[in-house]
């Protein structure tokens, strides 16, 4: 009993106040009077103002913190999509190299490419691979759909790739169909096989592939197929329009062939030889 006396000594004042306003909500809530009923609805509308902008506060900050994480998540999804998308694109092309590597006679020697030269006139890629690996001017690149370019120049490192597209790039191709040849350039905008005769039985679509007449590939590297043929009435050659299997832009793994022909005959690819050298 002593202990409550204490208690009731020290807080009566707020005890007692503590009462009298239980007793005046208890009053106020039972009591019907017209301005009793405009205090209940005023301080209900306060309460319920209070809490619903208080609430609202904490509901558009969880908001806030939600959609920070979810856009994180997204990005973070965005990147791991890419990743993986590229590991597939990756995979498809090496197994594609693979492929080759496996179905040919020739040494490969598997390169990647660490750089490229883009303008009108001049593509050049650079390798990963050079001198150390074996790697000399004249060698033809290559990837599972077809030839790339042949190799300019090499260092102890590194190689530089002078591609199809490239005007100083000449070499023979042949009609794998019809068996006609002819040089195969690079204008600035297109691929071009130049004055093939009036009787050269070229069709659309034929496969145009290296020569074995030429001292520079001497092997039946696929170029592309026949995409147009120009100036089909007029004069008497054709200039054929070439769209190539490999989309030059796009590679970025090679094999390297490691053979050089050892004749050089054509006066045209010989330029181009030696120069590269």
């Amino acid at each position: 009993m002593r202990i409550f006396g204490n208690i009731w000594n020290q807080f009566k004042e707020y005890l007692v106040l503590v009462l009298l306003l239980l007793a005046s909500v208890l009053f106020i809530s039972s009591s019907d009077h017209p301005s009793v009923r405009n205090l209940k609805t005023t301080t209900f509308g306060t309460f319920a103002f209070v809490s619903s902008f208080f609430s609202d506060i904490l509901h558009t900050s969880g908001l806030k913190s939600e959609n920070e994480k979810l856009r994180k998540q997204n990005a973070e999804l965005m990147l791991e999509i890419n990743k993986l998308r590229e590991f597939g694109i990756e995979n498809v092309e090496l197994k594609n190299l693979l492929s080759v590597r496996d179905t040919t006679a020739y040494q490969l020697i598997p390169a990647k490419i660490i750089s490229k030269s883009f303008s009108a006139d001049q593509t050049t890629f650079t390798l990963n691979k050079g001198r150390d690996e074996g790697i000399k001017a004249g060698m033809a690149v290559i990837t599972g759909e077809g030839l790339v370019g042949i190799i300019e120049r090499s260092s102890e490192d590194f190689s530089l790739i002078r591609t199809l597209k490239h005007l100083n790039f000449r070499v023979v191709v042949k009609d794998q169909r019809s068996r006609f040849q002819g040089i195969l350039h690079w204008t600035g905008s297109q691929l071009i096989i130049s004055n093939l005769p009036k009787t050269s039985e070229v069709k659309l679509g034929d496969r145009i592939i290296t020569s074995e007449l030429s001292s520079l590939i001497g092997q039946p590297f696929p170029i592309g197929i026949v995409k147009k043929i120009i100036n089909p009435d007029e004069g008497y050659f054709n200039n054929v329009l070439i769209k190539p299997f490999v989309e030059i832009e796009k590679v970025e793994n090679v094999f390297i062939v490691a053979t050089i022909p050892h004749k050089i005959k054509n006066s045209i690819e010989l330029n181009f030889y030696n120069s590269s050298k």
